[in-house]
């Protein structure tokens, strides 16, 4: 199982199984077990004792006996695997890590074979998953985070809070050690000062703008924009209200135009949830909306982002 923490770079743990009482004997002599967990799921690893893998249809008959008992997904460790073998295994869903970074586990969304193994270069844009990992950092207080469960608390996958953690590492934004089988990552520098080397490759977090009537905006949206940074400032309240969305485009269904600030407000459709990081009920999180007026020219703007900076920070220069 180091594999899965040296290539995947998540929390793995292991345990011995205590279900062998319930086992019978030929499975026992058949199969190692272990129990393990990847990054919070709880799973039972197989290894064959022979290094030899049984037919598909006794296989498959193998993993039903053992979770007529064991409620857990089943993982297959393997010590070689052929090209033909590892279709069957994924035609069958079948969990199995074998040598060359040959990982399948379908219960975590986690799919890798040698084939992939070149990774594409790093992109100088965060992705979604990397500034949201990036910014819940910077809103603790401490200057060190073990990345165990990240993957629930960001509403993203073992596999995104792994790429996450890459790339900010090859941006030289965070550091990252192993503490026993745990992963731990800190900033590289204060959290004002990481926020401010980050700049250049905060993601917007804007996908799309429309203006919708008062009474079809989504129940689920928070206030952004200028309506959101008015909250937080001196700056005044806008004209036209603005709230943000996480979903998918077309299910706003909106204009272009905007006819009547009366009737309609704006929405912005982000490409990650709004609210998931905020403090305050309602309202984008501070360091998300500040990355969405990255470009803006307006003084007033800037001003208000930078007061709305300084709260945050609270003087802090570190």
């Amino acid at each position: 199982m180091n594999c899965i923490a040296d290539i995947l770079e998540i929390d793995v743990s292991e345990e011995p199984w205590d279900g062998k009482g319930n086992t019978p004997y030929y499975l026992l002599d058949s199969y190692d077990f272990m129990k393990v967990t990847l990054e919070g799921i709880p799973c039972l690893v197989m290894s064959p004792t022979s290094g030899e893998l049984e037919t598909l249809t006794t296989l498959k008959k193998h993993i039903a006996k053992v979770t007529e008992t064991e409620k857990l997904p089943i993982v297959l460790e393997l010590k070689s695997i052929s090209a033909k073998r590892r279709k069957s295994l994924i035609a069958a869903r079948i969990p199995f890590v074998a040598p060359g970074c040959q990982i399948y586990l379908p219960f975590m969304g986690i799919v890798l074979t040698e084939r992939y193994s070149t990774e594409k270069p790093l992109r100088e844009t965060l992705m979604p998953s990397s500034q949201l990992l990036f910014f819940y950092y910077l809103y603790q207080q401490e200057a060190e985070l073990h990345t165990s469960g990240l993957s629930d608390k960001l509403n993203s996958s073992a596999m995104q809070v792994s790429r996450a953690i890459r790339q900010l590492n090859a941006l030289e934004l965070i550091s990252v050690r192993k503490d026993g089988v745990r992963i731990a990552i800190s900033g590289n520098g204060g959290h004002r000062v990481l926020f401010e080397r980050a700049k250049p490759y905060l993601l917007n977090p804007i996908r799309k703008k429309t203006y919708v009537d008062f009474d079809t905006i989504p129940t689920d949206t928070v206030l952004s924009g200028l309506s959101a940074l008015s909250e937080m400032t001196m700056l005044a309240p806008p004209d036209t209200k603005t709230v943000a969305y996480f979903g998918k485009v077309g299910d706003i269904s909106g204009t272009n135009t905007l006819v009547d600030n009366n009737e309609q407000a704006e929405v912005e459709v982000w490409k990650y949830p709004p609210a998931l990081l905020s403090c305050k009920p309602g309202v984008a999180d501070v360091l998300s909306l500040a990355a969405t007026f990255q470009a803006t020219k307006d003084e007033r703007v800037e001003q208000a982002v930078e007061e709305m900076l300084e709260e945050l920070w609270g003087g802090n220069d570190g």
